[in-house]
């Protein structure tokens, strides 16, 4: 079996490096080969120069995605990839020693399954923010947060049992076939999500099936930057663009007021005033959910506002 382990990285050298030193430090089975695909998305820092530090460490290759955006840097791996599987991780996690021999033998137990997801837990860079903690059920998308528990099971849309992109993989067969969709995930003056979601959505909807894989385990570093309100807000109303966006064609039949749909105006009234009654009078597991709600709606809002002037 051949693995192809595979990083999409954009200006984050120093958090790629912590990464590939948690590869390292990895148990691997003398049986298994793999690789390691980092696409260089047209960084301009040091990138380049921390990459070159791993030949000989690790088995890494470096390939280029000049073309902005997360999805085109996903794509430009799976055309580099030489695994059968590729296994997807973030240039800011930390993988569990036992990663990559959890996914082997998932891949081997089940070999007509075609995607695997495993656990993320948050890392948070102390002092943690008390009101993040307390809220880290409520805020798992925005810190990646996943785990459905410590026993296997299927891969389940109709659940919402799917693993988040700091920590999947998929037979490379498949997934040359299910490739991402340039117009979702991150990119320059775009913050939209859903590229790895869409693939995942796409691929079990057809029939094939997949696996939680509890063992397969990640860490996902979240800075004191990402402890913020400003950051929630900034994560949802990405989330709610994202869900206009894969929504817009069953939309477009309702009313509409100065480019929006008529529903949008007061539900994001009524909820940022809910937002901020509750950040007066409730706990963070009741204020933090409300801003989330309040953001989302933003993000639709502001998805229909600007489409006229939008090339999407």
């Amino acid at each position: 079996m051949f693995i192809t382990v595979a990083i999409c990285t954009h200006n984050r050298a120093e958090s790629l490096r912590r990464a590939l030193d948690s590869l390292v430090a990895m148990k691997v089975a003398g049986d298994l080969e793999w690789e390691v695909v980092i696409v260089n998305n047209n960084s301009t820092d040091h990138t380049d120069h921390v990459i070159g530090e791993y030949p000989g460490r690790l088995p890494i290759r470096r390939e280029f995605q000049p073309q902005p955006g997360h999805s085109n840097a996903r794509n430009r791996a799976i055309d580099a990839a030489k695994g059968e599987y590729i296994v997807w991780t973030d240039d800011d996690v930390l993988v569990d020693t036992n990663w990559l021999k959890a996914y082997a033998e998932a891949f081997r137990q089940w070999p007509e399954a075609a995607v695997f997801g495993g656990r993320i837990i948050p890392r948070f860079e102390p002092p943690a923010a008390k009101w993040v903690v307390e809220s880290e059920l409520i805020l798992e998308g925005a810190y990646a947060r996943r785990d459905f528990g410590s026993d296997t099971q299927p891969l389940c849309l109709a659940k919402y049992r799917i693993p988040f992109g700091a920590n999947f993989a998929i037979r490379t067969k498949e997934q040359r076939t299910f490739r991402y969709d340039p117009n979702l995930g991150l990119a320059p003056n775009r913050r939209r999500y859903g590229d790895e979601y869409d693939v995942i959505e796409r691929l079990l909807e057809s029939g094939a099936t997949g696996y939680w894989i509890p063992s397969a385990k990640v860490k996902h570093c979240i800075g004191q930057d990402k402890q913020t309100t400003r950051y929630v807000v900034d994560y949802y109303t990405a989330v709610g663009e994202t869900e206009a966006f894969r929504t817009s064609a069953a939309v477009s039949a309702t009313r509409f007021w100065f480019g929006v749909p008529r529903r949008l105006w007061p539900r994001l009234l009524k909820r940022y005033l809910f937002y901020r009654w509750h950040r007066l009078v409730s706990p963070p597991t009741v204020w933090v959910e409300r801003l989330k709600r309040y953001a989302e709606t933003l993000g639709a809002l502001k998805y229909w506002w600007y489409r006229p002037r939008s090339c999407s």
